[in-house]
């Protein structure tokens, strides 16, 4: 019995601390170890319950063949790619904002600082670092962190510990490409903003050739960009939701 209640833990914890690693908002770079270890261990205490019970119902260790190393070896390594493949998913939430940003981050110049990043482990600029943290603040505000544990609470009936399984029926490429159009569409009117500006300062250079277009563009486009953002800030965040409804309607659970 200490078996089986061993061998049930250790399954849920391989799920949920992948997904918890793999999940930017709540893994990323930022987030303390101890905390994410604490998250993960605190969810698996959480669903251990469900889990254990749906493992006995489905004949214990024993039925699954998870007695020896090499069946329960086998079983973690597919609720680590479960759970990975949860996190990666559920991560997409982020990507529009940080496409977004890039983007105009590039066009305006401005990637020349880099800070850390909360939707990966390696840098970006700072234009990004504020676009995630008003999408992170606006997925929070709507209670839609509570949408992923239940998801993930779903799993564990949709797809029991130790037993084969189907991944989600998710279309995850259709999903990415759709975060990247979304991320490249919400900041359109920002891009033609900057390119207004570029067609304006090629025409004072054209009629003033001793004008410096570099000490004059560089900053007359970040302001622009700058302003730009700010105007249009409220319908970006209105359409960063519409694309949370799409993402959550895209990768709910079927079943």
């Amino acid at each position: 019995m200490i078996d089986e209640l061993v061998a049930a833990f250790t399954l849920t914890l391989a799920r949920v601390g992948t997904f918890i690693q793999v999940l930017p908002l709540l893994g990323g770079p930022n987030m303390p170890r101890t905390v994410k270890i604490g998250l993960a261990m605190a969810l698996a205490v959480l669903f251990f319950n469900e889990t254990s019970r749906t493992l006995a119902q489905a004949g214990g260790t024993a039925a699954l063949g998870l007695t020896s190393w090499l069946g329960l070896g086998l079983a973690l390594g597919r609720e680590i790619i479960l759970g990975g493949v949860l996190g990666f998913a559920l991560g997409l939430f982020l990507v529009p904002a940080h496409v977004a940003a890039e983007f105009v981050a590039q066009e305006a110049g401005m990637s020349f600082a880099n800070v850390l990043t909360a939707s990966n482990n390696g840098s970006a600029n700072a234009l990004t670092v504020v676009f995630e943290l008003l999408a992170s603040v606006a997925f929070l505000a709507l209670d839609l962190h509570h949408v992923f544990l239940l998801v993930l609470q779903e799993t564990f009936q949709h797809i029991p510990i130790g037993q084969g399984f189907q991944m989600p029926d998710w279309d995850l490429v259709s999903a990415f490409s759709a975060a990247e159009e979304g991320g490249v569409l919400l900041v359109a009117p920002v891009g033609l903003c900057l390119f207004l500006t570029t067609v304006v300062l090629a025409l004072m250079t054209r009629a003033a050739p001793q004008l410096n277009l570099y000490s004059v563009g560089f900053p007359l486009r970040v302001l622009v960009c700058l302003g730009a953002v700010v105007v249009l800030l409220p319908p970006m965040l209105t359409d960063m939701i519409g694309m949370f409804s799409y993402f959550l309607e895209l990768l709910r659970l079927r079943g």
